[in-house]
């Protein structure tokens, strides 16, 4: 089951204005299941795959927010963003090496995109993708697994470590890494920094900046965190630390059993997680996770999740027309 479930964790990751006018793709007003909405708080979900093409697929990390942009990175075509006046995706322009790069992440950042690939690195565009370019200085890994904005610092998860953006200098700095460590996320609890890698959970001392393995014999490949809790998605099991980030313990009741979580995320008073078989939620974090997938297809692996404005949007790794 393990094996399995890792084979197909790794097809998912990689296969990570005015409006301008994009190239031409077709698309259909029959939605392919791709993408879904919930404007109620996860009480029930719509689908919002309108404008998008019959097959297209989504790396982890591949959807982006901002405060006025909703944006999804596809594998096949590029990068989409939702016009909210027309409930519909519209493609912007697309670097066809980008697209051979095989499209991954995809963050909002200050005035421009950012598109992580799996073989060529970073793509940046700052003119709604009439013009892409390489934003790869200081990376000695191209494959690129996830962007985070903390503290207003961008930040980007490689196969060989954690780097920073420097404004000033358009080039990454190497915040902590070495050959072997698969960083595939970071987030902020308290001040420190902690990363998801293949070799567990490390935290960076606020003070001494000096780095330390706190989750040792797990491979973790996501992180997140909120004003009480920091959360360690690991492959067998959810974890929450809700007092130094070096004492953990489970929070899987509730959850699917063998099946890992993708992403938590919190809106409001109400915690999201998104499993391979749809979208759970809770209240109290001591409560067990009760499904709120109504309105998704069965079995939808929830792969990405955002908040965007007032509503949560989920999506799955590839679209579903049955």
């Amino acid at each position: 089951m393990f094996k399995s479930v890792l084979v197909l964790l790794l097809s998912i990751a990689f296969g990570s204005c005015g409006q301008i006018k994009s190239f031409s793709v077709k698309t259909e007003s029959v939605n392919p299941r791709l993408i879904y909405f919930s404007k109620n708080n996860g009480l029930d979900w719509e689908n919002a795959s309108a404008g998008l093409p019959d097959s297209v697929s989504i790396g982890l990390g591949g959807i982006a927010v901002s405060e006025s942009l909703l944006g999804i990175a596809t594998k096949e075509y590029g990068v989409y963003v939702f016009d909210e006046k027309i409930n519909e995706w519209y493609k912007l322009p697309a670097s066809h090496q980008m697209i051979k790069d095989n499209v991954g992440a995809l963050f909002f950042y200050k005035n421009g995109i950012f598109v992580g690939t799996q073989f060529g690195g970073v793509y940046y565009s700052d003119d709604m993708g009439k013009t892409w370019d390489l934003k790869n200085l200081g990376i000695t890994d191209n494959t690129i697994r996830r962007f985070e904005e903390i503290n207003e610092v961008l930040y980007v998860t490689t196969n060989d470590g954690l780097y920073s953006y420097d404004n000033t200098q358009q080039k990454w700095d190497l915040v902590y890494g070495k050959v072997g460590l698969q960083v595939n996320g970071v987030t902020e609890y308290k001040g420190d920094l902690y990363l998801a890698t293949n070799q567990g959970v490390y935290k960076s001392d606020k003070n001494t900046k000096e780095w330390s393995l706190i989750l040792p014999k797990h491979s973790v490949h996501n992180i997140a965190s909120d004003e009480t809790t920091l959360y360690a998605m690991t492959y067998n099991a959810l974890l929450i630390s809700s007092l130094d980030g070096i004492t953990w313990q489970s929070c899987q009741a509730g959850l699917p059993h063998n099946l890992y979580t993708f992403n938590v995320v919190r809106k409001d008073d109400k915690l999201f997680a998104g499993q391979w078989d749809g979208v759970y939620t809770k209240v109290n974090s001591r409560d067990s996770w009760s499904s709120s997938s109504k309105g998704l297809p069965v079995k939808f692996a929830a792969t990405n999740l955002k908040m965007f404005k007032d509503m949560v949007v989920v999506s799955t790794a590839k679209s579903d027309r049955k």
